[in-house]
C-alpha cells in the first residue's frame, strides 16, 4: 500500500516555506511531505530529514540521496538539538520544523515489524529494533498491574485490567511470541463489535509505551522550539487524543508566555475530500 501524506497542502502553507528556508522534517518517514517541502525550496534552501526507524532511513536515502539540498539523519526527534552540535559548520536555525506523528502505513504494512494484528509475525513493535526490548519480551516480564496501567494509559482501553489478567494467565501456559498470539488472547476477552478490532487499543498502547512516544513528543517539541529561528514556524500532525493533548498544551503555554504566536486559533482537521481520498 502506498503511504499518502495527510494534510499536505495545509502543512506546506502553514510552515510558510520560502525558497531560502531551512526546513526540518522531524518524522520524515517515506518522504511524502518532504517531497512537497523540497518543491518550495530554491537552490539556497535546505531540507533536513530525521527518522528513528532505520528502514525509513533506507527509503529516504534511495529517494533523496542524490539531492544536494537534503541531509538525512537516523535520529529520534527528541534529540533534535544534536543537529546544531553535529552541523556546526554552516549551521543556522531552522525556519520551519514539522512533526507527523504516530505509525505510518509503510511501517504498519512492512512484514516482520509486529505493529499489525492483521498478520501473524514476531511481536516486536519497535521503530528502532536496537533501542530496547521487544513487545514479546515486555509481555513476558511485566506484572498484571503494570500491564493494566499501560493498556489503559496509552490505549484508553476500558477493559485494560481484564486484558492484562488474560495476558498473565496465558503466558503461564505458553509464551506470547507473535501478533496472532496476542490478538487471540484479546479476542477471547473482548468480542468484536463494530468496525474497530478489539485488539486495536492494546496494540496502540504497547507501541506507544515501548517506543516512549509521548515522552519523545514532549521533549521533541521543547527542543525543537529552542532551536527554531525567531518568527519561525512549527507544525505537528497528531492522530489520537494523547498526542493531541500534549501538542495543544505545549503551543498554548508558549503563546500565553508571549514566546510564540498561534497561527491558527484551532487545530486544522482534514477536509472532506481528503477523508474520502485518504480514509
Amino acid at each position: 500500500m502506498a503511504h499518502l501524506p495527510v494534510l499536505l497542502e495545509e502543512s506546506v502553507l502553514g510552515l510558510r516555506i520560502r525558497r531560502d528556508s531551512l526546513v526540518i522534517d522531524a518524522t520524515a518517514d517515506g518522504g511524502g511531505h518532504a517531497s512537497e517541502f523540497l518543491k518550495k525550496l530554491g537552490r539556497r534552501g535546505k531540507l533536513i530529514l530525521l527518522d528513528w526507524d532505520p528502514e525509513m532511513i533506507s527509503i529516504l536515502r534511495k529517494k533523496f540521496g542524490s539531492e544536494g539540498r537534503v541531509r538525512i539523519f537516523h535520529l529520534n526527534f527528541q534529540d533534535i538539538r544534536k543537529l546544531g552540535e553535529s552541523q556546526s559548520a554552516g549551521w543556522r536555525r531552522p525556519d520551519a520544523i514539522f512533526f507527523d506523528l504516530g505509525l505510518s502505513s509503510l511501517q504498519l504494512d512492512a512484514p516482520g515489524r509486529g505493529f499489525s494484528f492483521q498478520r501473524d509475525e514476531p511481536l516486536i513493535m519497535r521503530f528502532d529494533p536496537l533501542s530496547g526490548p521487544t513487545a514479546a519480551e515486555y509481555l513476558a516480564r511485566a506484572n498484571k498491574d503494570e500491564l493494566a496501567e499501560v493498556i489503559w494509559k496509552y490505549g484508553e482501553e476500558r477493559a485494560a485490567r481484564k486484558i492484562a489478567e488474560a495476558i498473565v494467565r496465558s503466558r503461564h501456559r505458553q509464551k506470547i511470541r507473535t501478533t496472532a498470539d496476542l490478538r487471540r488472547i484479546i479476542e477471547k476477552v473482548l468480542p468484536r463489535r463494530g468496525k474497530i478490532h478489539p485488539a486495536t487499543r492494546t496494540f496502540q498502547a504497547l507501541r506507544i509505551y515501548l517506543n516512549g512516544e509521548l515522552r519523545n513528543l514532549e521533549q521533541g517539541l521543547e527542543n525543537g522550539f529552542e532551536i527554531l529561528k525567531p518568527r519561525g514556524r512549527m507544525a505537528a500532525i497528531s492522530f489520537h487524543s494523547l498526542e493531541d493533548r500534549i501538542i495543544k498544551i505545549f503551543f498554548k503555554d508558549r503563546a500565553r508566555a508571549g514566546a510564540a504566536k498561534l497561527v491558527t486559533k484551532k487545530p486544522l482537521p482534514p477536509s472532506a475530500r481528503e477523508i474520502f481520498e485518504n480514509p
